[in-house]
């Protein structure tokens, strides 16, 4: 049995009915059109087909991209470009090929091998880079002019500011080597005979002085003919390969007694060897006098004997003397030589 409802409650009922019909309302409204409604079936189930996959772009050829780094490549020299300077921290190989894409490899020329002692050939060598001397504003020969000149060498280097003396028919004259080691003099007399020599005491500033000859010289005719005359190197080092040109006996500063030197009893001198030299001549003069009394033969020996007879037919007297060795070399037209240093020696009674 129902209650019989109040007009209150009628309206109430009304107006909650009411807000449910417009919240539903509301709610649907809210909904995405193409959704199924509310409690409707689902739609029938099917396999879904993925979507195929984005292409991916190739950058073509012409594109810029950054490359892949190259691990290590040989360098090429090129033959239009010469670098100097410092060369940066590490080693470099040049190239020893000629590569595929026409560069190509400059190479160095070879070592060259001088080996010192007197020159094996008249010509004059230039160092790299320069040329034979000619002559200069202040050399301008004339007609009977000649023009003689050369270089002076230590070792086979090429030495500046060395003096050396040329004489001829005219007076003595000496003249110092430039930055090349080259020497020249104006001579008026060709075919005479000249002689240019090197002293160790004009220059005290090559060193070490054990190893530069005390004198040391080239002699000769000057050939007519040629208006510049080049003669050979001149080399003042008697350390060659290793070994020193020197005396060995007497010592310095032996003494003898004169009477006793006699073919029988010969006094007996001896050298060391001057590599590349063809003779030696040994030279003995009294003290502080540079012109020698006795001048032995030419020998290949590193040795000799003397009974005691000068040059004039003298016997030796006593006395303070000194006594060197020379070696000599010809070279075509002309003869070189290097002396070592002096000795001294005492005779008495």
């Amino acid at each position: 049995m129902v209650k019989n409802l109040s007009t209150n409650q009628i309206i109430l009922i009304a107006i909650a009915s009411l807000l449910l019909l417009l919240a539903a309302f509301s709610f649907y409204l809210l909904q995405d059109p193409s959704a199924p409604l509310p409690f409707a079936p689902p739609p029938p189930t099917s396999t879904l087909t993925p979507f195929p996959p984005t292409p991916t772009e190739t950058p073509s050829p012409s594109a810029t991209s950054v490359p892949t780094r190259r691990t290590s490549y040989t360098p090429f020299a090129s033959p239009e470009i010469t670098v100097s300077g410092t060369p940066v921290e590490g080693t470099f190989t040049p190239a020893t090929g000629v590569p595929t894409d026409g560069t190509q490899t400059v190479s160095a020329e070879p070592n060259q091998t001088i080996t010192p002692g007197f020159p094996s050939n008249t010509s004059t060598l230039s160092p790299n880079n320069t040329t034979s001397v000619s002559p200069t504003a202040s050399q301008t020969l004339i007609a009977g002019q000649y023009l003689v000149t050369g270089r002076v060498v230590q070792k086979g280097t090429p030495i500046a500011n060395v003096i050396v003396e040329f004489r001829d028919d005219d007076p003595a004259r000496k003249v110092k080597t430039d930055s090349n080691g080259y020497y020249s003099f104006i001579s008026l007399a060709p075919g005479t005979a000249f002689r240019l020599a090197f002293n160790q005491a004009d220059n005290p500033q090559l060193t070490p002085t054990p190893e530069i000859a005390s004198l040391a010289r080239i002699e000769g005719t000057l050939p007519p003919g040629d208006t510049i005359i080049d003669l050979p190197d001149l080399e003042v080092s008697i350390n060659i390969q290793g070994i020193i040109f020197s005396l060995v006996a007497p010592v310095d500063g032996a003494t003898f007694s004169a009477r006793v030197i006699s073919p029988s009893n010969p006094l007996q001198f001896s050298w060391t060897l001057y590599y590349q030299g063809d003779s030696y001549y040994s030279e003995l003069g009294p003290k502080g006098d540079d012109e020698p009394v006795w001048i032995s033969g030419s020998t290949t020996s590193t040795s000799l004997m003397w009974n005691g007879i000068l040059n004039d037919g003298s016997h030796i007297s006593t006395g303070s003397y000194w006594w060197r060795v020379e070696v000599n070399k010809t070279l075509e037209n002309y003869e070189l030589a290097a002396f070592t240093h002096e000795w001294d020696l005492i005779f008495n009674p």
